[in-house]
């Protein structure tokens, strides 16, 4: 009987065991998602994204992307209302994310909200550079020339309420004429050629005259 017992104890440990793990339930579609897989966070940064800023229903939307607010693809979003000193956080995927910027980082929630003067944020407004690390997976995100510009207006929207300028239109510069190099005084004088004078010269009669002075008279025969 004991040599039984000690055959069937393992037997029906491993048992139950397995009937434990069947009966465990499998993990939300969300959580699932927030590690990372078949998501963007899989992939380097592609090289044309960057911060862009749209104005929209009296919120202002950061958004780290393609630049197409409507149906475009982005990695990291940020939303505030004007003068509210606040801002909201997305990202695809939902659950945590550790946000690093600067020397300062922080653990958030999908769709939570912090302060514009949070360290992490306060250095996102003067680099423009921020680091998303999700389920092992870290996806650094800097901006461009005009992404700085878009970090800049949309921090000055959230915090004074300050709306961009809109772009100067661009002004094209006059066609130069062909013959710019002419002069007017030039381009007359051969427009109207010199009439050759007809008149004899004044002085052709005044040495007819000195000739016949000159002239020897003849004696009269005797």
């Amino acid at each position: 009987m004991r040599c039984r017992t000690r055959l069937v104890v393992p037997i029906f440990a491993s048992a139950m065991l397995a009937l434990t793990s069947a009966c465990q339930p499998s993990a939300p579609e969300g959580e699932a998602a927030a590690t990372g897989d078949g998501l963007v966070f899989d992939d380097a940064v592609p090289a044309d994204y960057d911060w862009a800023f749209t104005l929209h229903g009296g919120s202002g939307d950061l958004q780290f992307g393609d630049g197409d607010w409507a149906e475009g693809e982005h990695l990291f979003a940020l939303f505030c209302l004007p003068r509210s000193r606040q801002v909201e956080m997305t990202w695809p995927g939902g659950g945590e994310a550790v946000l690093t910027a600067g020397t300062a980082t922080g653990t958030f929630e999908h769709a939570g909200r912090a302060p514009t003067d949070h360290p992490v944020f306060a250095a996102l407004k003067t680099s423009g550079v921020i680091s998303v690390g999700r389920g092992g997976s870290d996806l650094r995100l800097s901006a461009e020339r005009e992404g700085r510009a878009a970090v800049a207006d949309f921090f000055a929207y959230c915090d004074e309420g300050r709306e961009p300028r809109p772009p100067e239109p661009v002004r094209e510069s006059p066609a130069e004429p062909e013959q710019a190099n002419t002069s007017e005084a030039e381009t007359s004088s051969e427009a109207q050629p010199v009439p050759e004078s007809t008149a004899p010269p004044a002085a052709q009669p005044q040495a007819d005259a000195a000739k016949d002075d000159a002239a020897p008279i003849a004696a009269d025969p005797a």
